[in-house]
C-alpha cells in the first residue's frame, strides 16, 4: 500500500470513529437533566478527563509501541454508557460512569491522532480530517439525545466501533520507518526553541477555544442554525489541513487568523458571513498541530496532547470569564488574534523554505 493510500484510509476510518465516539458521549451527556450548577460540574469534569490526560496517554503510546489506546477505549466508553442508562446511575455510580466515558473518549482521540499522524508522511490533511469528525459527532449526539431514541441503538453504535478500531491497528503494518518517526514534519523555522514553539501553540489553541465560545452569534436561535455552526467548524478543521499541504502552512495561518477577523466581527447578525469566519477560524487546528509536531517528532502523541490541554484551558476560561458586551468581545477577538498571528509568523517557515 502506498503512503498516500494508507494515510487516506486512516483519515477516513478515524473520521468515522471520531464521529461515532462523540455521538455516544454527547447522547449520554445531553440525557443528564439536572440543575445548571450540576451540569456545569459535569461538563468541567468530562472535559478535564477527556482532554487533559491525552498528553499522558499520547506519551505512553510514544514510549510503548504495543500500547493500543483504541482497543481499550471502546470497552471504557461502552461500560460508562451502559452503567449510566441501565443502572439509572446516581451518586458515586454516576461519577464512575462519567469517568469511564471521558477516559474512553481520551483514548480514542489518542489512537486516531497517532494513526493519522504516523501514516501521513508529514502531511496534515489526515489528522485534520480525523479531528473534524468530532464536530459532526457532537451535534449529531445532541440532536439524537433530544429524541425518544432508545439508548440501545447508541450502545450498538459503540460496539460497532471496536472492529473499526482493530482495522485501524492493521494500517500500522508496513508503515515506513520514516513515517513512524514523523521526520516529514518540518514546518518550523530552524533555530526556534521547542519551549517557545510549544508555548505559542498552547496560547493560540487556548485563544481559539476561548474565542470559539465568545464569538457574538445573535443569529443562532434554531436547531438548524446550530447544526450549520458545527458543520462549518468541522469543514474548517479539515480544510486547514488540506490547505496547509496545498498552499503552505504560513499562508493557511494568515487566512485562518487574519482572514477570519472581518467575517467573525461583521457576522454577528448575518449567519452566512459568520459561518465563513468560523470556518476560517477553525482552520488553525491543523496549523497548531503541525507546529507542535515539528518540534516533537519523537513524541507525536504527546504533541497532540499539548493542543488538547490548551483546548480545555480555553474552554474553561470562557465558562468563568464571559462578557455580554459586543464591543468588548470584538476587542478581545482582534487583540488576541493579532498576537496569535505574530506568533505564528515568527515560528512557521516561509513556503519557499518549506518546499
Amino acid at each position: 500500500m502506498t503512503i498516500k493510500g494508507r494515510a487516506a484510509k486512516a483519515a477516513a476510518l478515524y473520521f468515522v470513529i471520531h464521529l461515532m465516539n462523540e455521538v455516544v458521549c454527547y447522547f449520554m451527556l445531553y440525557r443528564i437533566f439536572e440543575d445548571p450548577v450540576f451540569i456545569t460540574m459535569v461538563a468541567l469534569l468530562y472535559n478535564c478527563l477527556a482532554f487533559v490526560p491525552q498528553f499522558f496517554w499520547g506519551a505512553l503510546r510514544d514510549l510503548l509501541e504495543k500500547f493500543m489506546p483504541g482497543i481499550f477505549s471502546v470497552p471504557l466508553l461502552l461500560s460508562g454508557f451502559l452503567i449510566f442508562f441501565m443502572a439509572d446511575a446516581k451518586g458515586p455510580l454516576f461519577w464512575t460512569s462519567l469517568v469511564l466515558l471521558s477516559t474512553g473518549n481520551a483514548l480514542i482521540h489518542v489512537a486516531g491522532a497517532e494513526l493519522t499522524i504516523r501514516t501521513s508522511g508529514g502531511t496534515l490533511a489526515p489528522v485534520a480530517v480525523f479531528v473534524s469528525g468530532g464536530s459532526f459527532g457532537v451535534i449529531l449526539g445532541q440532536i439524537l439525545a433530544s429524541t425518544n431514541m432508545s439508548f440501545w441503538w447508541i450502545a450498538g453504535l459503540c460496539v460497532l466501533m471496536l472492529p473499526l478500531v482493530i482495522l485501524g491497528e492493521t494500517l500500522y503494518k508496513g508503515n515506513p520507518e520514516e513515517n513512524d518517526n514523523c521526520s516529514g514534519f518540518n514546518y518550523v523555522i530552524t533555530g526556534r526553541k521547542t519551549i517557545v514553539v510549544l508555548l505559542a501553540v498552547f496560547f493560540i489553541v487556548t485563544i481559539r477555544a476561548m474565542i470559539g465560545n465568545e464569538i457574538p452569534l445573535e443569529w443562532k436561535t434554531t436547531v438548524t442554525e446550530t447544526v450549520l455552526l458545527y458543520v462549518f467548524m468541522g469543514i474548517g478543521k479539515a480544510l486547514g489541513g488540506v490547505l496547509s499541504d496545498k498552499i503552505g502552512m504560513r499562508r493557511t495561518a494568515f487566512i485562518s487568523i487574519v482572514g477570519a477577523l472581518p467575517f467573525l466581527i461583521l457576522g454577528n447578525k448575518i449567519m452566512a458571513v459568520s459561518l465563513i469566519g468560523i470556518m476560517f477560524f477553525s482552520m488553525t487546528t491543523a496549523v497548531t498541530i503541525g507546529m507542535a509536531l515539528s518540534v516533537m517528532k519523537v513524541a507525536p502523541g504527546a504533541a497532540f496532547g499539548v493542543t488538547t490541554i490548551a483546548l480545555f484551558a480555553g474552554a474553561t476560561i470562557s465558562w468563568f470569564i464571559r462578557s455580554g458586551s459586543f464591543v468588548t468581545n470584538v476587542l478581545i477577538i482582534v487583540i488576541t488574534s493579532a498576537i496569535c498571528f505574530l506568533m505564528s509568523m515568527y515560528i512557521i517557515k516561509p513556503e519557499r523554505e518549506a518546499a
